[in-house]
């Protein structure tokens, strides 16, 4: 039995929709977890209060004390922060395994990963946001 076409969009969207939604880079945000770091954001800068961590599972506390809309993107690289390479006015992700998006002026969020030993970065990657140097290293031991 053929499908009219119309049926056969409806079902394909609706598996693009089940495969999207499953395929998360993250765990959870804002959870009740008290975060095992804190990510300070303000214009063109980010820090940790950490620079090591434990491995396992990690929920980042982010708090945007900046009034512009941000982001936080989470890196395993063996790179320093500011050596990742840029294409046009965005750093690629290669080896990225978590972000949090659109996190607005004075909001505080959580982000949840599993992460394994190693070094990462932490970018915002928003339009040369990353150039300008917000960017933080963080070693997962």
């Amino acid at each position: 039995m053929k499908l009219p076409v119309h049926r056969t969009l409806v079902l394909l969207v609706a598996l693009v929709a089940i495969v999207v939604s499953a395929c998360g880079a993250a765990g959870p945000a804002d959870t009740s977890e008290v975060p095992s770091v804190y990510v300070d954001i303000s214009d063109y800068k980010i820090v940790t209060d950490h620079p090591t961590i434990a491995a396992g599972h990690v929920v980042v506390g982010i708090r945007n004390h900046s009034p512009m809309t941000h982001e936080l993107k989470v890196i395993k690289t063996d790179l320093a922060p500011e050596q990742l390479p840029v294409d046009g006015s965005l750093a690629k992700e290669d080896g990225k395994v978590g972000e949090l998006l659109s996190i607005v002026g004075g909001a505080s969020r959580k982000l949840v990963l599993e992460l394994v030993p190693g070094k990462y970065v932490l970018i915002c990657n928003i339009p040369v946001h990353y150039q300008l140097g917000m960017r933080v290293g963080l070693e997962v031991q």
